[in-house]
């Protein structure tokens, strides 16, 4: 169900087509060139969307890389804080441990040199020369207290010479730790550096196949408003025609009534009336139009089609073959093909109000006939390449398009 925005501005310029279509040859020479123009940038803009997609997805993957680079940054420094904690407390660990180190090795140093000062033979001596047992026992509790205290001193320096190698180890290893890390974030860092690099790239791109799209955009709807202008111009001829043939009428009933000896007043007001019949009514008394077809609306109007362009019609799903039928009385306009709409039908139905009918298998009215309202005037297909068998549906009142559903009956 793709049409590209050419194709949605062409429900505008169909109208154009409408008027070109009845005119003299060098006319439709200009009609056959829109055309073309036309088809030519409706595939340029078909290639330039499939390049808006590619980019689309390149700007999505961008984004969700850098998201993941992100996250990882955001988990590299939550660990690298962790880490520096760490070896914080690892350091000042350390130096108490290298105080308490110090401070063992100075009394260590201070027992062995008091009892290198003393001597053993002086130990020995003090034991012989005892003659209280007591004195003898407080001796030897003496020296006994200092060897233990030696020993306590010998085991804590021991201890503490432990925990600072496992201290040291602990360091080292938080340290390749941390290096690691950092390695790793600077990797991070640059690479989160060249995703963003990437993605302005990529944003840049598509910003400026986008200002393409946009200036092509604006050139058709410049184009549009030029043909609307031509379609208003046309129809204010076709009405000036209607007037002048209705007043040759009126001219020629009262000529043959004066002739014939009648009252010419009642013969132009008969005649009159009798043209009325044929005046186009618009949606008439009831202000409403009848369903083209049956089925199901698959699309609405308004609904977003694509990019800043919506539906100006509705889509109805039918069969295929379906009976397609005038949704009003009026007079067909156009019957042609039209790229984007396939074969399509447009009725003038007066005082400002056209319909449209694409998407047809066949068409089975020719421009300059009269329609009634439920008159058979086609088949329900896909010659629009709209992704589904049915009837594309557009009213416009005044050249602007109005929803249809409004207007018509249940």
């Amino acid at each position: 169900m793709k049409y590209n925005r050419v194709g949605l501005l062409v429900g505008a310029l169909f109208f154009s087509a409408a008027i070109q279509a009845a005119k003299s040859t060098p006319e439709n020479s200009e009609l056959s060139s829109v055309r073309e123009q036309i088809q030519q940038k409706q595939q340029a803009i078909q290639v330039q969307k499939k390049d808006l997609a590619s980019l689309q997805q390149q700007l999505k993957a961008d984004e969700d890389a850098i998201s993941a680079a992100n996250q990882k940054l955001q988990n590299s420094q939550s660990q690298l804080g962790k880490v520096r904690s760490k070896l914080q407390r690892l350091e000042a660990q350390r130096a108490k441990l290298e105080a308490q180190s110090r401070q063992q090795e100075r009394l260590l140093a201070e027992q062995f040199d008091e009892a290198y000062r003393m001597g053993q033979h002086d130990y020995v001596k003090l034991l012989l020369n005892q003659q209280d047992p007591a004195a003898v026992d407080r001796t030897m509790a003496y020296y006994g207290y200092m060897n233990q205290a030696r020993l306590k001193i010998l085991k804590r320096l021991d201890a503490t010479k432990a925990e600072l190698l496992q201290n040291k180890k602990e360091t080292s290893e938080s340290s390749q730790e941390l290096y690691s890390l950092i390695d790793a974030q600077k990797q991070d860092q640059l690479t989160l550096q060249q995703k963003q690099q990437q993605r302005e790239k990529t944003a840049q791109e598509l910003n400026e196949s986008l200002k393409t799209d946009q200036q092509q955009l604006t050139k058709l709807q410049l184009a549009e408003k030029a043909m609307l202008q031509k379609i208003e111009e046309q129809r204010k001829r076709l009405e000036a025609e209607r007037i002048r043939k209705k007043k040759e009428a009126l001219a020629r009933a009262r000529e043959k009534a004066r002739q014939e000896g009648k009252s010419q007043e009642a013969a132009a007001r008969k005649e009159a009336a009798r043209l009325a019949k044929n005046d186009l009514q618009g949606l008439g008394k009831s202000g409403r139009m009848s369903w083209p077809v049956r089925g199901t609306v698959i699309r609405k109007f308004g609904e977003h089609r694509t990019g800043e362009v919506a539906w100006k019609g509705i889509l109805i799903k039918t069969g295929q073959g379906a009976p397609v039928k005038a949704a009003g009385s009026g007079d067909v306009v156009f019957a042609d093909w039209l790229d984007g709409f396939g074969n399509v039908l447009v009725i003038d139905h007066g005082r400002g109000y056209l319909s449209l009918y694409g998407n047809n298998q066949s068409l089975n009215k020719q421009v300059g006939q009269h329609v009634n309202t439920g008159d058979v005037i086609g088949s329900a297909g896909n010659s629009g390449n709209t992704g589904a068998t049915g009837v594309y549906f557009e009213i416009r009142k005044a050249g602007r398009p109005v929803n249809p559903v409004s207007l018509l009956g249940r």
